[in-house]
Protein backbone atom coordinates (compact mmCIF):
# COMPACT_ATOMS: atom_id res chain seq x y z
CA UNK A 1 0.00 0.00 0.00
CA UNK A 2 1.61 3.41 -0.84
CA UNK A 3 2.32 5.89 1.75
CA UNK A 4 -0.14 8.40 0.46
CA UNK A 5 -3.00 6.29 0.75
CA UNK A 6 -1.86 5.33 4.25
CA UNK A 7 -1.49 8.27 5.55
CA UNK A 8 -5.41 9.08 4.18
CA UNK A 9 -6.51 6.53 5.97
CA UNK A 10 -4.87 7.39 9.29
CA UNK A 11 -6.52 11.25 8.97
CA UNK A 12 -9.74 9.17 8.25
CA UNK A 13 -9.48 6.88 11.76
CA UNK A 14 -8.03 10.14 13.33
CA UNK A 15 -10.60 12.36 12.21
CA UNK A 16 -13.41 9.89 13.29
CA UNK A 17 -11.88 9.63 16.99
CA UNK A 18 -12.36 13.18 17.37
CA UNK A 19 -15.69 13.08 15.64
CA UNK A 20 -16.61 10.61 18.11
CA UNK A 21 -14.86 11.74 20.99
CA UNK A 22 -16.43 15.45 20.65
CA UNK A 23 -20.19 13.41 20.24
CA UNK A 24 -19.14 12.11 23.63
CA UNK A 25 -17.61 15.16 25.33
CA UNK A 26 -20.45 17.63 23.95
CA UNK A 27 -23.85 15.32 23.69
CA UNK A 28 -23.17 11.83 25.66
CA UNK A 29 -21.69 12.86 28.65
CA UNK A 30 -24.35 15.90 29.35
CA UNK A 31 -27.05 13.70 28.36
CA UNK A 32 -25.96 10.99 31.38
CA UNK A 33 -25.22 13.81 33.63
CA UNK A 34 -28.43 14.82 33.36
CA UNK A 35 -29.86 11.26 33.63
CA UNK A 36 -27.91 10.58 36.65
CA UNK A 37 -28.41 13.95 38.91
CA UNK A 38 -32.83 13.36 38.09
CA UNK A 39 -32.42 9.46 39.09
CA UNK A 40 -30.43 10.88 42.41
CA UNK A 41 -33.09 13.84 43.25
CA UNK A 42 -35.87 10.45 42.55
CA UNK A 43 -33.80 8.44 44.80
CA UNK A 44 -34.29 11.51 47.28
CA UNK A 45 -37.72 11.83 47.24
CA UNK A 46 -37.88 14.40 44.71
CA UNK A 47 -40.95 15.25 42.00
CA UNK A 48 -39.21 16.19 39.04
CA UNK A 49 -42.39 16.37 36.29
CA UNK A 50 -45.46 18.85 36.43
CA UNK A 51 -47.95 16.23 35.86
CA UNK A 52 -46.80 14.86 39.89
CA UNK A 53 -46.67 18.40 40.98
CA UNK A 54 -49.07 20.63 39.78
CA UNK A 55 -51.93 21.38 41.90
CA UNK A 56 -54.99 19.37 42.11
CA UNK A 57 -57.84 21.27 40.93
CA UNK A 58 -59.75 24.19 42.23
CA UNK A 59 -63.84 23.72 42.28
CA UNK A 60 -65.68 26.81 41.04
CA UNK A 61 -67.49 27.03 44.18
CA UNK A 62 -64.11 27.46 45.86
CA UNK A 63 -62.47 29.40 43.59
CA UNK A 64 -62.48 33.43 43.27
CA UNK A 65 -60.38 33.30 40.07
CA UNK A 66 -63.73 34.29 37.60
CA UNK A 67 -64.49 37.14 40.44
CA UNK A 68 -60.61 38.35 40.41
CA UNK A 69 -61.02 38.18 36.41
CA UNK A 70 -63.86 40.14 36.07
CA UNK A 71 -62.67 43.01 38.33
CA UNK A 72 -59.54 42.76 36.28
CA UNK A 73 -61.26 43.57 33.01
CA UNK A 74 -63.20 46.47 34.72
CA UNK A 75 -60.10 48.10 35.14
CA UNK A 76 -59.26 51.63 33.87
CA UNK A 77 -56.58 52.36 31.50
CA UNK A 78 -54.89 54.81 33.77
CA UNK A 79 -51.56 53.81 35.61
CA UNK A 80 -52.07 53.58 39.37
CA UNK A 81 -51.47 56.95 41.06
CA UNK A 82 -50.79 56.30 44.73
CA UNK A 83 -50.24 58.95 47.35
CA UNK A 84 -47.13 59.05 49.75
CA UNK A 85 -48.05 56.48 52.38
CA UNK A 86 -45.41 55.75 54.81
CA UNK A 87 -43.07 57.75 52.80
CA UNK A 88 -39.58 57.73 54.73
CA UNK A 89 -38.55 61.10 54.78
CA UNK A 90 -35.95 60.89 57.49
CA UNK A 91 -34.15 57.76 58.76
CA UNK A 92 -36.57 56.04 60.91
CA UNK A 93 -39.19 58.41 60.14
CA UNK A 94 -42.22 58.55 57.20
CA UNK A 95 -44.67 61.01 56.77
CA UNK A 96 -48.16 59.91 57.44
CA UNK A 97 -49.74 59.73 53.76
CA UNK A 98 -53.43 60.32 54.90
CA UNK A 99 -52.92 63.82 56.97
CA UNK A 100 -50.93 65.39 54.16
CA UNK A 101 -52.94 68.40 52.62
CA UNK A 102 -53.18 66.95 49.04
CA UNK A 103 -53.04 63.41 47.33
CA UNK A 104 -49.43 63.15 45.72
CA UNK A 105 -46.39 60.91 45.15
CA UNK A 106 -43.36 62.16 42.81
CA UNK A 107 -45.28 61.93 39.75
CA UNK A 108 -48.50 63.76 40.38
CA UNK A 109 -50.39 66.22 43.32
CA UNK A 110 -54.11 66.09 42.95
CA UNK A 111 -56.38 67.54 45.49
CA UNK A 112 -57.87 64.51 47.53
CA UNK A 113 -61.23 65.61 46.30
CA UNK A 114 -59.95 64.81 43.17
CA UNK A 115 -58.05 61.77 43.56
CA UNK A 116 -61.57 60.45 45.64
CA UNK A 117 -63.38 60.87 42.68
CA UNK A 118 -61.18 58.32 40.85
CA UNK A 119 -60.92 56.08 43.86
CA UNK A 120 -64.77 56.07 44.24
CA UNK A 121 -65.44 55.34 39.96
CA UNK A 122 -63.65 52.07 41.25
CA UNK A 123 -66.25 51.10 43.81
CA UNK A 124 -67.37 48.21 41.95
CA UNK A 125 -64.01 46.86 41.01
CA UNK A 126 -63.23 46.46 44.87
CA UNK A 127 -66.60 44.99 45.94
CA UNK A 128 -65.58 42.25 43.12
CA UNK A 129 -62.09 42.09 44.70
CA UNK A 130 -63.10 41.85 48.29
CA UNK A 131 -64.81 38.61 47.45
CA UNK A 132 -61.21 36.69 47.63
CA UNK A 133 -61.73 36.89 51.00
CA UNK A 134 -64.69 34.61 51.18
CA UNK A 135 -63.35 31.59 48.97
CA UNK A 136 -60.70 29.57 49.88
CA UNK A 137 -58.38 29.71 46.80
CA UNK A 138 -57.50 32.07 43.96
CA UNK A 139 -56.04 29.55 41.19
CA UNK A 140 -56.41 31.09 37.59
CA UNK A 141 -57.37 29.08 34.47
CA UNK A 142 -53.98 27.13 33.19
CA UNK A 143 -53.05 26.27 29.48
CA UNK A 144 -51.01 23.28 29.98
CA UNK A 145 -49.56 24.04 26.76
CA UNK A 146 -48.55 27.38 27.65
CA UNK A 147 -48.10 27.71 30.87
CA UNK A 148 -45.89 30.67 31.20
CA UNK A 149 -48.21 32.94 29.18
CA UNK A 150 -51.33 31.86 31.25
CA UNK A 151 -49.99 32.64 34.46
CA UNK A 152 -48.16 35.33 33.51
CA UNK A 153 -51.28 37.06 32.29
CA UNK A 154 -52.34 37.65 35.35
CA UNK A 155 -49.67 39.04 36.91
CA UNK A 156 -49.85 42.91 36.55
CA UNK A 157 -53.21 42.59 36.55
CA UNK A 158 -53.21 41.13 40.33
CA UNK A 159 -50.33 43.64 41.10
CA UNK A 160 -52.47 46.85 40.04
CA UNK A 161 -55.61 45.42 41.87
CA UNK A 162 -53.03 45.77 44.98
CA UNK A 163 -51.96 49.13 44.03
CA UNK A 164 -55.78 50.39 43.37
CA UNK A 165 -56.55 48.74 47.02
CA UNK A 166 -53.61 50.17 48.87
CA UNK A 167 -54.75 54.17 47.41
CA UNK A 168 -58.41 53.03 48.43
CA UNK A 169 -57.15 52.70 51.96
CA UNK A 170 -55.20 55.47 52.70
CA UNK A 171 -58.52 57.47 51.12
CA UNK A 172 -60.82 55.76 53.32
CA UNK A 173 -58.18 57.23 56.36
CA UNK A 174 -58.70 60.73 55.14
CA UNK A 175 -62.02 60.41 55.38
CA UNK A 176 -61.98 58.82 58.42
CA UNK A 177 -63.21 55.33 57.61
CA UNK A 178 -60.65 53.06 59.19
CA UNK A 179 -63.23 50.16 58.62
CA UNK A 180 -63.16 50.10 54.64
CA UNK A 181 -58.98 51.26 54.65
CA UNK A 182 -59.18 47.37 57.11
CA UNK A 183 -61.19 45.73 54.59
CA UNK A 184 -59.06 46.61 51.61
CA UNK A 185 -55.68 45.57 53.40
CA UNK A 186 -57.39 42.28 54.31
CA UNK A 187 -58.28 41.84 51.10
CA UNK A 188 -54.44 42.80 49.31
CA UNK A 189 -53.27 39.83 51.68
CA UNK A 190 -55.67 37.55 50.90
CA UNK A 191 -54.49 37.97 47.05
CA UNK A 192 -51.38 37.13 48.02
CA UNK A 193 -52.41 34.09 50.57
CA UNK A 194 -55.02 32.39 48.23
CA UNK A 195 -52.81 32.40 45.26
CA UNK A 196 -50.16 30.98 46.98
CA UNK A 197 -50.30 27.75 45.74
CA UNK A 198 -49.76 28.59 41.81
CA UNK A 199 -46.97 29.98 39.85
CA UNK A 200 -43.94 29.85 38.66
CA UNK A 201 -40.54 31.81 40.48
CA UNK A 202 -41.77 34.96 39.37
CA UNK A 203 -45.31 34.53 40.24
CA UNK A 204 -44.18 34.16 43.90
CA UNK A 205 -42.15 37.07 43.46
CA UNK A 206 -44.69 39.19 42.32
CA UNK A 207 -46.78 37.75 45.66
CA UNK A 208 -43.57 38.97 47.58
CA UNK A 209 -44.30 42.67 45.77
CA UNK A 210 -47.50 42.76 46.98
CA UNK A 211 -47.55 42.07 50.20
CA UNK A 212 -44.38 44.68 50.98
CA UNK A 213 -47.09 47.38 49.20
CA UNK A 214 -49.51 45.61 51.76
CA UNK A 215 -46.78 47.06 54.66
CA UNK A 216 -47.48 50.87 53.60
CA UNK A 217 -51.67 50.82 54.33
CA UNK A 218 -50.72 48.44 57.23
CA UNK A 219 -49.26 51.22 59.36
CA UNK A 220 -50.53 54.18 57.66
CA UNK A 221 -53.66 52.36 59.90
CA UNK A 222 -52.04 52.00 62.51
CA UNK A 223 -51.90 55.96 62.86
CA UNK A 224 -55.25 56.49 62.79
CA UNK A 225 -56.53 57.09 66.30
CA UNK A 226 -60.21 55.61 65.81
CA UNK A 227 -59.29 52.12 64.57
CA UNK A 228 -60.53 49.40 66.62
CA UNK A 229 -59.48 46.12 68.06
CA UNK A 230 -61.66 44.41 66.12
CA UNK A 231 -60.14 45.96 62.17
CA UNK A 232 -57.04 45.61 63.49
CA UNK A 233 -57.29 42.00 64.90
CA UNK A 234 -58.74 41.22 60.96
CA UNK A 235 -55.78 42.46 59.79
CA UNK A 236 -53.26 40.68 61.50
CA UNK A 237 -55.01 37.73 60.63
CA UNK A 238 -54.42 38.28 57.16
CA UNK A 239 -50.35 38.95 57.65
CA UNK A 240 -50.34 35.99 59.88
CA UNK A 241 -51.87 33.62 57.48
CA UNK A 242 -48.93 34.37 54.99
CA UNK A 243 -46.55 31.96 54.81
CA UNK A 244 -43.48 32.93 52.18
CA UNK A 245 -41.42 30.17 52.82
CA UNK A 246 -43.79 26.79 51.66
CA UNK A 247 -45.00 29.05 49.45
CA UNK A 248 -41.51 29.14 48.11
CA UNK A 249 -41.00 25.63 48.06
CA UNK A 250 -43.84 25.40 45.95
CA UNK A 251 -42.94 28.03 43.20
CA UNK A 252 -39.31 26.43 43.03
CA UNK A 253 -40.69 22.45 42.72
CA UNK A 254 -42.78 24.24 39.69
CA UNK A 255 -40.10 25.90 38.36
CA UNK A 256 -37.87 23.37 38.66
CA UNK A 257 -40.44 21.02 36.28
CA UNK A 258 -41.60 23.48 33.98
CA UNK A 259 -37.92 24.28 33.04
CA UNK A 260 -36.84 21.06 32.84
CA UNK A 261 -40.03 20.59 30.26
CA UNK A 262 -39.05 23.70 28.54
CA UNK A 263 -35.30 22.32 27.74
CA UNK A 264 -37.06 19.11 26.67
CA UNK A 265 -39.38 20.74 24.07
CA UNK A 266 -36.61 22.64 23.01
CA UNK A 267 -34.24 20.51 22.09
CA UNK A 268 -37.36 18.11 20.61
CA UNK A 269 -37.34 20.03 17.46
CA UNK A 270 -36.83 22.96 15.44
CA UNK A 271 -40.40 23.97 16.09
CA UNK A 272 -40.21 23.86 19.53
CA UNK A 273 -37.12 25.59 19.93
CA UNK A 274 -38.79 28.64 18.08
CA UNK A 275 -41.57 27.67 20.85
CA UNK A 276 -39.74 28.23 23.63
CA UNK A 277 -36.97 30.95 22.53
CA UNK A 278 -39.29 33.02 21.35
CA UNK A 279 -40.87 33.67 24.36
CA UNK A 280 -37.39 34.12 25.81
CA UNK A 281 -35.05 35.76 24.09
CA UNK A 282 -34.63 37.87 20.55
CA UNK A 283 -32.10 35.51 18.53
CA UNK A 284 -31.45 37.97 16.02
CA UNK A 285 -29.95 40.44 18.58
CA UNK A 286 -28.10 37.70 20.73
CA UNK A 287 -25.23 37.19 19.22
CA UNK A 288 -21.84 38.46 19.03
CA UNK A 289 -20.89 39.94 22.09
CA UNK A 290 -17.77 41.53 22.31
CA UNK A 291 -15.68 40.86 18.50
CA UNK A 292 -14.86 43.62 16.45
CA UNK A 293 -17.03 44.48 14.11
CA UNK A 294 -18.40 42.88 10.79
CA UNK A 295 -19.64 44.55 7.51
CA UNK A 296 -23.54 45.19 7.97
CA UNK A 297 -23.39 42.87 4.36
CA UNK A 298 -21.55 40.01 5.92
CA UNK A 299 -23.44 40.34 9.18
CA UNK A 300 -26.80 39.90 7.04
CA UNK A 301 -25.56 37.03 5.06
CA UNK A 302 -24.40 34.81 7.90
CA UNK A 303 -26.88 35.84 10.40
CA UNK A 304 -28.94 32.43 8.95
CA UNK A 305 -25.89 30.39 9.42
CA UNK A 306 -24.77 31.41 13.06
CA UNK A 307 -28.46 30.73 14.02
CA UNK A 308 -28.22 27.73 12.67
CA UNK A 309 -25.07 26.34 14.22
CA UNK A 310 -26.49 28.15 17.80
CA UNK A 311 -29.88 25.82 17.43
CA UNK A 312 -27.93 22.76 16.71
CA UNK A 313 -25.08 23.30 19.50
CA UNK A 314 -28.38 24.18 21.85
CA UNK A 315 -30.07 21.21 20.86
CA UNK A 316 -27.21 18.78 21.22
CA UNK A 317 -25.55 19.50 23.79
CA UNK A 318 -26.00 22.98 25.49
CA UNK A 319 -29.45 22.21 26.68
CA UNK A 320 -28.23 19.68 28.90
CA UNK A 321 -25.90 21.70 30.45
CA UNK A 322 -28.30 24.38 31.41
CA UNK A 323 -30.98 21.94 32.18
CA UNK A 324 -28.85 20.23 34.63
CA UNK A 325 -27.30 23.57 35.77
CA UNK A 326 -30.79 24.52 37.00
CA UNK A 327 -31.88 21.25 38.48
CA UNK A 328 -28.79 21.81 40.51
CA UNK A 329 -29.38 25.62 41.55
CA UNK A 330 -32.66 24.81 42.20
CA UNK A 331 -32.47 21.82 44.38
CA UNK A 332 -29.92 24.35 46.71
CA UNK A 333 -32.14 26.97 46.93
CA UNK A 334 -35.15 24.12 47.99
CA UNK A 335 -32.20 22.77 50.56
CA UNK A 336 -32.04 26.18 51.92
CA UNK A 337 -35.70 27.00 52.01
CA UNK A 338 -36.95 23.64 53.35
CA UNK A 339 -34.29 24.07 56.59
CA UNK A 340 -35.77 27.49 57.06
CA UNK A 341 -38.73 25.83 57.40
CA UNK A 342 -37.84 22.92 59.77
CA UNK A 343 -35.83 25.33 61.90
CA UNK A 344 -38.33 28.56 61.91
CA UNK A 345 -36.91 29.50 65.34
CA UNK A 346 -33.22 29.70 63.73
CA UNK A 347 -31.35 31.99 62.02
CA UNK A 348 -32.59 31.57 58.90
CA UNK A 349 -29.79 34.14 56.96
CA UNK A 350 -27.59 31.10 57.95
CA UNK A 351 -28.96 28.94 55.34
CA UNK A 352 -29.20 31.35 53.00
CA UNK A 353 -25.06 32.26 53.59
CA UNK A 354 -24.90 28.69 52.86
CA UNK A 355 -26.76 28.72 49.81
CA UNK A 356 -25.31 31.20 48.73
CA UNK A 357 -21.30 29.41 48.81
CA UNK A 358 -23.22 26.17 46.83
CA UNK A 359 -24.68 28.30 44.41
CA UNK A 360 -21.33 29.60 43.77
CA UNK A 361 -19.44 26.89 43.67
CA UNK A 362 -21.56 26.23 40.44
CA UNK A 363 -21.00 29.01 38.26
CA UNK A 364 -21.02 27.88 34.36
CA UNK A 365 -17.61 28.20 32.55
CA UNK A 366 -18.36 28.48 29.10
CA UNK A 367 -15.96 27.07 27.19
CA UNK A 368 -15.28 28.31 23.47
CA UNK A 369 -16.70 31.28 24.66
CA UNK A 370 -14.36 33.17 22.91
CA UNK A 371 -14.63 32.12 19.74
CA UNK A 372 -18.42 32.11 19.79
CA UNK A 373 -17.97 35.69 20.46
CA UNK A 374 -15.43 35.70 17.56
CA UNK A 375 -18.02 34.07 15.02
CA UNK A 376 -20.82 36.26 16.80
CA UNK A 377 -22.87 32.72 17.35
CA UNK A 378 -25.64 33.37 19.84
CA UNK A 379 -23.91 31.51 23.13
CA UNK A 380 -27.65 30.68 24.78
CA UNK A 381 -25.71 28.84 27.77
CA UNK A 382 -24.88 32.89 28.88
CA UNK A 383 -28.32 33.91 27.83
CA UNK A 384 -30.52 31.49 29.91
CA UNK A 385 -28.05 30.07 32.80
CA UNK A 386 -28.10 32.88 34.92
CA UNK A 387 -30.49 31.41 37.72
CA UNK A 388 -32.44 34.08 40.06
CA UNK A 389 -32.77 31.63 42.75
CA UNK A 390 -30.35 33.47 45.24
CA UNK A 391 -32.19 36.61 44.80
CA UNK A 392 -35.54 35.00 44.73
CA UNK A 393 -34.74 33.72 48.34
CA UNK A 394 -33.09 36.58 49.68
CA UNK A 395 -36.67 38.62 49.09
CA UNK A 396 -38.41 35.99 50.52
CA UNK A 397 -36.27 36.33 53.78
CA UNK A 398 -36.55 40.10 53.65
CA UNK A 399 -40.69 39.69 53.38
CA UNK A 400 -40.73 37.30 56.04
CA UNK A 401 -38.93 40.31 58.22
CA UNK A 402 -41.78 42.64 57.25
CA UNK A 403 -44.22 40.62 58.27
CA UNK A 404 -42.87 39.89 61.92
CA UNK A 405 -42.88 43.36 61.79
CA UNK A 406 -45.95 44.40 60.86
CA UNK A 407 -47.46 41.73 62.81
CA UNK A 408 -45.32 42.79 66.04
CA UNK A 409 -46.37 46.70 65.50
CA UNK A 410 -50.46 45.49 64.96
CA UNK A 411 -49.79 43.61 68.49
CA UNK A 412 -48.59 46.56 70.23
CA UNK A 413 -51.27 48.62 68.70
CA UNK A 414 -53.90 46.37 69.76
CA UNK A 415 -52.58 45.59 73.19
CA UNK A 416 -52.31 49.66 74.13
CA UNK A 417 -56.04 50.21 72.96
CA UNK A 418 -56.73 47.54 75.69
CA UNK A 419 -54.39 48.86 78.29
CA UNK A 420 -53.51 51.96 77.71
CA UNK A 421 -50.37 51.99 77.57
CA UNK A 422 -46.88 50.04 75.20
CA UNK A 423 -45.94 46.55 76.85
CA UNK A 424 -42.55 46.73 78.51
CA UNK A 425 -41.86 43.81 76.54
CA UNK A 426 -43.37 41.66 72.97
CA UNK A 427 -43.46 38.86 75.50
CA UNK A 428 -46.58 40.69 76.93
CA UNK A 429 -48.31 39.72 74.15
CA UNK A 430 -48.52 36.64 74.04
CA UNK A 431 -50.93 34.68 73.67
CA UNK A 432 -53.96 37.20 73.18
CA UNK A 433 -52.17 39.93 70.63
CA UNK A 434 -49.31 37.68 68.93
CA UNK A 435 -49.57 33.78 68.80
CA UNK A 436 -45.31 34.00 69.87
CA UNK A 437 -43.35 36.54 69.78
CA UNK A 438 -41.28 36.82 65.87
CA UNK A 439 -38.09 35.43 65.42
CA UNK A 440 -35.73 37.51 63.32
CA UNK A 441 -35.11 35.34 60.32
CA UNK A 442 -31.58 36.97 60.21
CA UNK A 443 -30.06 36.59 63.67
CA UNK A 444 -32.39 33.98 65.22
CA UNK A 445 -33.19 35.83 67.93
CA UNK A 446 -36.65 37.76 68.94
CA UNK A 447 -37.79 40.92 66.72
CA UNK A 448 -35.98 43.70 68.71
CA UNK A 449 -38.53 46.33 70.65
CA UNK A 450 -38.22 49.23 73.01
CA UNK A 451 -40.45 51.42 74.38
CA UNK A 452 -40.24 55.03 74.65
CA UNK A 453 -41.71 57.31 77.06
CA UNK A 454 -43.72 59.56 75.34
CA UNK A 455 -45.73 56.54 74.27
CA UNK A 456 -43.99 55.92 70.68
CA UNK A 457 -41.36 52.51 70.14
CA UNK A 458 -38.30 51.09 68.42
CA UNK A 459 -39.34 47.82 66.78
CA UNK A 460 -36.66 46.62 64.42
CA UNK A 461 -34.98 43.67 62.51
CA UNK A 462 -30.97 43.85 62.63
CA UNK A 463 -31.30 43.60 58.65
CA UNK A 464 -30.05 41.40 55.83
CA UNK A 465 -26.05 42.36 57.33
CA UNK A 466 -27.56 40.00 60.39
CA UNK A 467 -25.81 42.71 62.60
CA UNK A 468 -27.53 44.43 65.34
CA UNK A 469 -26.96 48.03 65.35
CA UNK A 470 -29.09 49.49 68.09
CA UNK A 471 -31.94 50.30 65.57
CA UNK A 472 -30.33 52.49 63.70
CA UNK A 473 -32.43 53.64 60.56
CA UNK A 474 -29.31 54.84 58.80
CA UNK A 475 -29.09 54.25 54.79
CA UNK A 476 -26.15 51.85 53.94
CA UNK A 477 -25.61 53.56 50.90
CA UNK A 478 -24.77 57.12 53.01
CA UNK A 479 -27.39 58.84 50.66
CA UNK A 480 -28.94 61.59 52.31
CA UNK A 481 -32.00 62.33 50.25
CA UNK A 482 -32.82 58.72 50.03
CA UNK A 483 -34.11 56.37 52.44
CA UNK A 484 -35.62 53.42 52.62
CA UNK A 485 -35.99 50.41 55.09
CA UNK A 486 -34.33 47.85 52.84
CA UNK A 487 -31.69 48.91 52.45
CA UNK A 488 -30.62 50.87 55.78
CA UNK A 489 -28.33 48.73 58.87
CA UNK A 490 -31.32 47.97 60.37
CA UNK A 491 -34.71 47.29 59.16
CA UNK A 492 -36.75 49.66 61.36
CA UNK A 493 -40.09 49.91 61.50
CA UNK A 494 -40.93 53.74 60.91
CA UNK A 495 -42.03 56.34 63.61
CA UNK A 496 -44.09 59.31 62.28
CA UNK A 497 -42.15 61.71 61.09
CA UNK A 498 -42.40 65.43 62.33
CA UNK A 499 -43.82 68.77 60.59
CA UNK A 500 -40.34 69.59 59.87
CA UNK A 501 -39.11 66.57 58.64
CA UNK A 502 -42.39 66.87 56.09
CA UNK A 503 -41.93 70.14 55.08
CA UNK A 504 -38.11 69.85 54.90
CA UNK A 505 -38.92 66.49 52.39
CA UNK A 506 -41.00 68.86 50.55
CA UNK A 507 -39.29 71.34 49.93
CA UNK A 508 -35.93 69.40 48.93
CA UNK A 509 -37.62 65.71 47.47
CA UNK A 510 -35.09 63.11 46.56
CA UNK A 511 -33.55 63.52 43.14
Amino acid sequence: MKLRWKILIGLGILLTLVCASLFVTFHVQPVREVEAYRKTLRAQGEKLDWSEIRPPAVTAADNSAETVQRAFSMFDADSEKVPYAMKLVAPGRALIGWQQHDARNSEFTNSWDEFGAKVDANRAVFDLLREVVMRPKLEFPLDEKNVSFSLFTNLVPMRRAVQKLDGAAVLALRRGDPGTAATNIVTMLALVQKNAGQGLEICHLVRLAMANIAATPTWELLQSSNVSAQQLAAVQSGWQQLDFLRDAENALMLERAWGSAQSQESRASHKGFTNVFTELIDLSGSGGGTGSGWPELLENVTQGPRLAVSEELWRTSWSYEDELLNLKCTQIALDAIRNMETNRSGCLKTNYDVMLVRLASLSPTNSGAAWLDTLKIPDLRRILSDSNVGAMVRKTLMTEAVRDLAMSAIGLKRYQLQHGRLPDALAELVPEFLPAVPIDPYDGKPIKYHPYDDGAFLLYSVGKDGADDGGDPSPVSGRSDSFSWFDSRDMVWPLPASAAEVENFYAHPPK
